[in-house]
C-alpha cells in the first residue's frame, strides 16, 4: 500500500472490513484495536490488524458487514446500470499480499464503483467485490494476470 510502508491506515480497515471510521475508532479507544499514531495518523501492523479481525467483540460484525454486500445485492431489483458481486476464494495463499492488492489498487487506480471486503482469518482468503460490472471484471483480471492466484 502506498505511503504507509509496512501499515494499515484506518482507511484500509474501513475498506476491507466494511466497519465505519467512527466504529473502528471507538475499538481504539476501548483498546481492542491497538495501533501508533505517526504524524496524526494512525497506523496498525499487520499483526495488530489480524488480531484486530479476529476479536470475539469484532469478528461478528465484520461477518455480517461482508455478508450484507452479497444480500444487498440480492434484494435489490431494480439497478440502475449492468452490476455484479463476485465472492473470491483464494485457499492457501498470502492473505496480507491479496489484501494490499485489492486496497492500493481501489485506492489509486480510479476504481469508484465498487465495495469491497476481505476475509483473511481462516486459511482462505475471501474476497467480495460489488459494484460496476466492467470495474470489477477489470479488476479481477488484473489480480489474475499478476500470477498470485
Amino acid at each position: 500500500m502506498q505511503d504507509t510502508g509496512n501499515y494499515y491506515v484506518i482507511n484500509h480497515l474501513v475498506m476491507f472490513t466494511g466497519l465505519t471510521d467512527r466504529t473502528i475508532r471507538n475499538y481504539i479507544a476501548a483498546g481492542i484495536l491497538k495501533g501508533e499514531k505517526i504524524n496524526g495518523l494512525w497506523h496498525f501492523t499487520p499483526e495488530q490488524v489480524d488480531e484486530f479481525v479476529r476479536h470475539p467483540a469484532v469478528r461478528p460484525s465484520i461477518l455480517a458487514k461482508n455478508n450484507s454486500l452479497v444480500y444487498d445485492f440480492l434484494l435489490e431489483d431494480k439497478k440502475q446500470k449492468q452490476e455484479i458481486c463476485m465472492i473470491l476464494d483464494i485457499p492457501h495463499s498470502d492473505r496480507k499480499k491479496i489484501a494490499e492488492f485489492f486496497c492500493y489498487r481501489i485506492t489509486n487506480d480510479g476504481y469508484h464503483n465498487i465495495r469491497f471486503s476481505f476475509d483473511g482469518v481462516t486459511d482462505m482468503a475471501r474476497v467480495i467485490l460489488k459494484g460496476d460490472a466492467t470495474e470489477v471484471l477489470r479488476l479481477v483480471n488484473e489480480y489474475n494476470a499478476t500470477g498470485e492466484v
